[in-house]
Order: structure tokens, then C-alpha cells, then sequence
């Protein structure tokens, strides 16, 4: 009993003792020199990094926008309004999400060309056919893919280059899966507020902060960022006008800006009731109606459409930023319009049909298995780009950002 007892009190000795020497370590090695020197030399740095990047993203936005636009534009308010503000937001946004975005596509990148690994992962771990459950399956397959995600994919990512320059062909498989199970969890990213609010945990999160979250969103504030370019990219191709004349006049489209005036009401506002759609829609088919008249118009008098142009596009940008979705152009400026019909439906209605006809008849040419994946998703791409053409948001729209809006 007594030796017993005298282990037990070494043991609590050694445990205090180890308890005071991890209270000396962190706060005299920690708190008194590493943390301090992490802060000096590396937080510090990509504080400072991080702001100079938000600053001249910014900039490449508001610099033209002021140097170009006053001496154009006509009818705006005299003060430096909401537009500054809501750049500086999505270059924030902008900047917080590349790293995940970049992320992603990296993990996508890898999955696909690890394709035959998960391929042969799930099978081996697969249920007997007799007793497949589709929402079981379901839920299986997102927590194989997570636990391959976590577990299994660090280990292959060193092999992935090597065996890409030994044998790319070999290592290209069927996208069906990796993608498949990457959308699942996107999908299951995506559910995750929905959840939190069935199950009582949303509020955990205060209102004033996901009003501010929500506010600072890249998708946001977007509009206001691709409306401003454009209006630049009016008012520069108008100062090109005076310099070499109408001959080498380039064309000033305004594809991008339409789609991003439809879904303004969608993008600015949160919930919408339903009364209030419609109208809302038929403002927006309006405002779009103007400026395909403005643009339109480039071919009888430049010089006063590409004013006209630029002010639009102005005003819309700062109407959006005030909240005004409802009032993008004023009623005197939209007199005498008709509003212009939404095809959008009827545009994916033919990206299916051309999609499943293709794949009807790739089924029936006798093309290689391995070969399929790559080329469905070769196929895909090509058919909205030919469908929707100048209305799907590019890599375009950066460069023209990355380079003070010299090609809008």
C-alpha cells in the first residue's frame, strides 16, 4: 500500500512538475520570443503584403475610373460615393477566396489524374449489389471521398508529376468519378447553412455579422467592379476617337454588362418576395434595351454614343451601390423602350439538347474508354462557350483589372 502510494505521488510530482516547466517554456520561449518574432517578421510582412495587393488591386479599378470618367460622364453625384467602398470590398473578397479557389482546382487537378485510384479504392470497399441503398450510397461515397481526400491524396501528390511526364496518357482515366464525388461535397458545402438553421445552430452566427459577410462577398460587389470597367472602357476608346479618328475605331460591346444588370436584383438583395419580381425583371430588361439603343448607335454617331454609353454604365454602377436596383436608369432616360425578352432558358435548353446528342453518338463511334472522360468534358465546355459566347464571365474580366481596364 505504501509503495503504491508513494508511485502515485511521483507520478503527481512528475505531472506538476512537467506542468510548471510547459508554463516557464510558453511563457518565457513563446510569449517572450517566438510569438513576438513570428509577429515582427512574418505576420507583420503579410499584413503589410496583403494591404499593398488590396491597394493596388483597388486602384486598378478607381485610378481609371477617376481619371477618365469626370470629364465624360455627365449627371453623377458631385461626392465620391458607395463605388470606391464596394471595390475595395471585392478586391478584399477577391483576395480572400483565390486561395481556395486555387485549392480546389488543384485537388480537382490531381483527383483526375489519380482517377483509377479512386476508382479502384471505392470498388474495393463497395457494397453487394443486392443491398445498395441509394441514400446510404450516397452518404457513403462523400465520406470514402473525404476520408481519400484527407488520408489517401497527400501520399499521391508527389507522384502525380512524375507520372504525368513518364505516361500522361496512362494516367488520364473517366472524369465521371472524381467529379462526381468533388460536386457531392461541394453540394453538401452548400447545404451546410440550410442544416444549421433546420437544426437550430444559425444563430450562432450573429445577424449583424452575416449582414456584413454578406456585404463584403466578392459576388456582391462584383457588379459595380465590371460596370465601372466598362464605363472606362468607353470613355478610353472615346479619347481614341479624337486621337487616330472613327476608321480604327475598335467596336465597344456591352455582352458582359447585360448579364450582370439581369441578375443585379438577385445579386444586391438577399430575398426578394415575389410580387416584386416581376417588376423588378421587367426594369432590368429595360435598362437593357437602353443600352443596346446606346450601343447600337456607334455606328451612326460614335462620339455622342460612347458618351451616352459611358454614363449609362456609370450611373448604373453607382445606382447598384447605393441599393437601387429598383431604379438602375431614371424613367426620362428609358422613355419610349421596350423591354428586351431573357433567352437564358432557351440558350441551356440547346447546351442540352447539342450535349445529348453528342453523347448519343459518342456512344455509337466505338471511341476508346479512357479517352471518353476528357473528351465529354472537352465537349461541355465548347458547347457553352458557343452558346452563351461573350456572356460567361472569363479570364478576361481579370486581365482587363490586372491591367487598369485597358482592354474593356
Amino acid at each position: 500500500m505504501d509503495h503504491q502510494l508513494k508511485v502515485n505521488l511521483a507520478v503527481l510530482a512528475m505531472m506538476a512538475a512537467l506542468f510548471v516547466a510547459g508554463t516557464a517554456l510558453y511563457q518565457v520561449v513563446w510569449r517572450g520570443q517566438l510569438r513576438p518574432a513570428l509577429r515582427t517578421h512574418v505576420l507583420n510582412r503579410l499584413r503589410v503584403g496583403w494591404v499593398r495587393i488590396h491597394s493596388q488591386l483597388t486602384a486598378r479599378v478607381v485610378g481609371p475610373a477617376h481619371s477618365v470618367l469626370p470629364g465624360l460622364v455627365t449627371g453623377l453625384p458631385p461626392h465620391r460615393n458607395l463605388v470606391d467602398p464596394c471595390v475595395s470590398r471585392w478586391a478584399k473578397g477577391f483576395l480572400r477566396e483565390t486561395p481556395v479557389r486555387l485549392g480546389f482546382l488543384a485537388l480537382l487537378t490531381v483527383a483526375v489524374w489519380r482517377e483509377a485510384d479512386i476508382r479502384a479504392a471505392w470498388n474495393r470497399q463497395g457494397p453487394a449489389p443486392g443491398n445498395l441503398d441509394p441514400v446510404e450510397s450516397l452518404i457513403n461515397g462523400c465520406v470514402d471521398a473525404t476520408k481519400w481526400i484527407i488520408f489517401v491524396l497527400p501520399t499521391k501528390v508527389p507522384e502525380t508529376p512524375v507520372q504525368l511526364w513518364e505516361s500522361p496518357t496512362e494516367a488520364v482515366g473517366l472524369l465521371r468519378t472524381p467529379i462526381v464525388a468533388l460536386l457531392l461535397c461541394y453540394a453538401a458545402f452548400l447545404l451546410l447553412p440550410a442544416a444549421l438553421a433546420l437544426v437550430g445552430l444559425n444563430p450562432l452566427i450573429p445577424r449583424r455579422d452575416q449582414r456584413r459577410l454578406a456585404a463584403e462577398s466578392e459576388q456582391r460587389n462584383w457588379p459595380v467592379v465590371l460596370l465601372t470597367l466598362c464605363a472606362v472602357h468607353c470613355g478610353r476608346t472615346h479619347a481614341q476617337l479624337r486621337e487616330r479618328g472613327p476608321l480604327e475605331l475598335p467596336h465597344v460591346s456591352t455582352k458582359r454588362a447585360e448579364r450582370v444588370i439581369r441578375q443585379a436584383w438577385k445579386t444586391r438583395h438577399e430575398r426578394v418576395r415575389r410580387h416584386q419580381r416581376r417588376e423588378l425583371k421587367i426594369h432590368a430588361a429595360r435598362v437593357v434595351a437602353v443600352l443596346r439603343k446606346a450601343e447600337a448607335r456607334q455606328h451612326q454617331d460614335p462620339d455622342e454614343a460612347l458618351r451616352t454609353m459611358a454614363t449609362l454604365l456609370a450611373t448604373m454602377a453607382h445606382r447598384y451601390a447605393e441599393g437601387r436596383t429598383g431604379q438602375l436608369l431614371d424613367e426620362r432616360q428609358m422613355e419610349g423602350v421596350e423591354p428586351v425578352a431573357d433567352r437564358s432558358w432557351l440558350r441551356l435548353v440547346i447546351s442540352g439538347v447539342l450535349i445529348v446528342g453528342v453523347l448519343l453518338a459518342l456512344s455509337r463511334s466505338g471511341l476508346p474508354e479512357i479517352a471518353t472522360g476528357p473528351f465529354v468534358s472537352l465537349l461541355i465546355l465548347g458547347v457553352f462557350a458557343l452558346v452563351y459566347r461573350g456572356r460567361l464571365p472569363g479570364p478576361a474580366d481579370l486581365v482587363d483589372i490586372v491591367r487598369g481596364a485597358d482592354r474593356r
